[in-house]
């Protein structure tokens, strides 16, 4: 037993010297707290600091062509969760900064979600949770998610259930499409909550076009209905990819339909 906490202490001490040295820490003014590994697609983890200014560092492992999200909020006393409205930063294996965010601004509103472009790199990742004001505390919670396919589904086919269960996580629902038709998203069985005080549960849809990056729509469900996509334009394989609105959980069913002008 005391082997194995030698062991775990040279393994902290080994990761705070690591995240101390990275440019994220750095520029949080004091040295960056070394805590247990997250795991994509596991369970949340929970920080509560009581030095001002301090940093903590989550490691976890990633790989090339991964898609990921992390997600964010702070729990409060009473059981419900607020946006975090610190800064966020992951950093690859080269200690290269490659996503970031930060409430500095107060046009920037607090997130729940912060998204991870896709990992170009096999390795050891880190999020680095950090506290914008050197007088201030952090209070976050944080996870790691991979982005799900849902399956493919086509136009006017069987709606698909989709829980949403992880705070950020994207769920994608690719369906071949051609110029000359004209669909919608039709959400039904919207049964979703939050924990945001005095906000309302909602998904964020995006339908992303078959032959570039565009987005052929952008919008929000906060119940059940058909949202139009219009013409798609273009043929091949089309994305819908949805995630839950701030802290929303909980299920819909989507489908994609034959809509009109």
């Amino acid at each position: 037993m005391r082997r194995i906490r030698i062991i775990a202490a040279i393994a902290v001490a080994a990761l705070t010297a690591a995240f101390a040295a990275t440019p994220a820490a750095a520029s949080t003014g004091t040295d960056c707290q070394a805590r247990a590994p997250l795991t994509v697609d596991g369970g949340t983890a929970y920080a509560v600091t009581t030095e001002p200014g301090q940093a903590v560092c989550y490691p976890f492992e990633g790989w090339t062509g991964q898609d990921l999200a992390i997600g964010l909020y702070i729990p409060l006393d009473d059981g419900t969760w607020r946006g975090y409205a610190s800064r966020a930063t992951v950093l690859d294996p080269t200690g290269a900064v490659v996503a970031v965010f930060s409430a500095e601004s107060p046009q920037v509103r607090p997130t729940f979600r912060v998204p991870v472009p896709t990992l170009t790199r096999d390795g050891t990742y880190a999020l680095v949770l950090a506290p914008i004001q050197a007088t201030s505390t952090l209070r976050v919670a944080a996870a790691v998610s991979s982005r799900q396919l849902l399956g493919r589904t086509r136009i006017d086919g069987p709606g698909r259930g989709v829980n949403y269960d992880r705070v950020g996580q994207d769920k994608d629902l690719p369906f071949p499409g051609t110029p000359d038709q004209f669909v919608a998203l039709r959400v039904t069985g919207f049964a979703m909550t939050t924990r945001e005080a005095g906000a309302n549960p909602g998904l964020w849809i995006e339908v992303h076009r078959a032959q570039s990056d565009a987005v052929a729509y952008r919008g929000v469900a906060f119940g059940p209905g058909d949202f139009i996509v219009g013409p798609l334009r273009e043929a091949g394989e089309f994305t819908v990819r949805t995630w839950p609105l701030d802290g929303s959980l909980g299920h819909a069913t989507l489908t994609v339909v034959t809509s009109h002008p």
